[in-house]
């Protein structure tokens, strides 16, 4: 793992497509729509344009990045509100793009997911209707998807974040299903709902193979055939993402009423792996943090004006600095980010004991890299 200090570009974590050894490559935008793809090389500061056109995009632009390929559309509005849009597949390494289709559609679409390099899944808004609709890009079938889970869409204050996984050498979608209580509980200081209202507090992770889901978006099936792999209904419990180890999806479920936070690993599409149980009385925490980049909890246990520790939740390891951190990557960068003024990063290299302090910025981590951007970005 290493810094890259990428300030001085007009980029935001949203516009980073790779990180090499030496070059960094992203979208850069111009206007409110347009984009290009460049490549900045470290060796010597230079930007070389790697689109050979300039991209128009009028939803959410978002990227979609697998192997050496980025995914993203083109659209073209004419004058009765059709939209011309091309589904791109750019090589961004050697510049060359191809068109996987074109679709012909009013209002704006949003590319939200691809999976398995060959199902496309967009959202197309036209005034106040939504479209959900999947795309097969070996055969070019298309239908409407009915159950709007698939693209994080849930009614009565539900969240869904969505990734995939291969188990046993089949592709599945797992979907983290929790209550969002920022907007319940809005809605209930609004009186928009009363607590009687049969409202889904639990916290659960779903499951589904990939070929199941496309089928049942195939025969027009209300609901994707989702299945429990664990659902927790404890006022309090939570289930919390912790990102991926040896290629094995990491989540955390918190049982409020035992005190108790168990740490699992998706091994089969049955089974959840406990890696580690968490006792939070055993410990008098002052702050924690949920590092889907290591895969495990960092425990605050200590904190003045200098002296800082925490603890790997996963492992026990205990990290010691004299200056405030939050995470530690790699077991060697001591992180601390703060939001104060425009914003800094402070990292502490305990190989080298040297600390890097960078004003105006926050960070994000791609390609086992540590990104540094510029607040002003954002």
């Amino acid at each position: 793992m290493r810094i890259v200090d990428a300030r001085a570009m007009s980029i935001s974590h949203e516009d980073l497509i790779a990180v090499t050894e030496t070059s960094v490559y992203y979208r850069e935008k111009s206007g409110e729509t347009s984009f290009s793809i460049f490549r900045y090389d470290e060796a010597n500061g230079t930007v070389t344009p790697v689109s050979r056109r300039v991209y128009e995009d009028y939803g959410i632009s978002k990227l979609f990045i697998s192997g050496g390929r980025v995914y993203f559309l083109n659209e073209t509005p004419d004058r009765t509100g059709v939209i011309r849009t091309e589904l791109i597949a750019f090589d961004y390494r050697s510049g060359e793009e191809e068109v996987l289709a074109t679709f012909e559609k009013r209002g704006n679409s949003t590319l939200y997911w691809v999976l398995a390099d060959r199902y496309f899944l967009f959202l197309t808004s036209f005034g106040d209707a939504d479209e959900a609709w999947l795309y097969d890009a070996e055969t070019a079938f298309q239908e409407r998807i009915r159950d709007e889970r698939l693209v994080g869409h849930a009614g009565k204050f539900r969240e869904l974040y969505l990734f995939t996984s291969d188990l046993e050498g089949v592709p599945y979608i797992v979907c983290n299903a929790r209550l969002d209580e920022f907007a319940y509980y809005e809605a209930l200081e609004a009186g928009r709902v009363s607590p009687d209202d049969a409202i889904d507090h639990s916290e659960a992770i779903l499951i589904c193979s990939l070929d199941d889901a496309v089928e049942a978006v195939r025969e027009r099936i209300s609901e994707i055939p989702f299945e429990d792999l664990i659902r927790l209904h404890g006022e309090g419990d939570t289930v919390q993402y912790l990102g991926e180890r040896d290629n094995r999806l990491r989540f955390s479920a918190f049982v409020d009423a035992a005190n108790e936070e168990t740490i699992y690993e998706v091994t089969a599409p049955d089974v959840l792996r406990e890696v580690t149980v968490v006792d939070w009385g055993a410990y008098e925490p002052i702050d924690f943090t949920y590092d889907d980049v290591s895969s495990t909890i960092f425990i605050k246990v200590e904190e003045s004006e200098n002296h800082t520790e925490l603890i790997d939740a996963t492992n026990g390891a205990r990290f010691l600095d004299t200056a405030p951190f939050e995470r530690v990557l790699a077991s060697i960068y001591f992180i601390h980010e703060s939001a104060e003024g425009g914003g800094g990063v402070s990292i502490f290299n305990l190989e080298t004991n040297e600390r890097q302090t960078f004003e105006d910025a926050y960070y994000t981590v791609l390609d086992e890299t540590i990104v540094i951007l510029s607040t002003k970005q954002l």
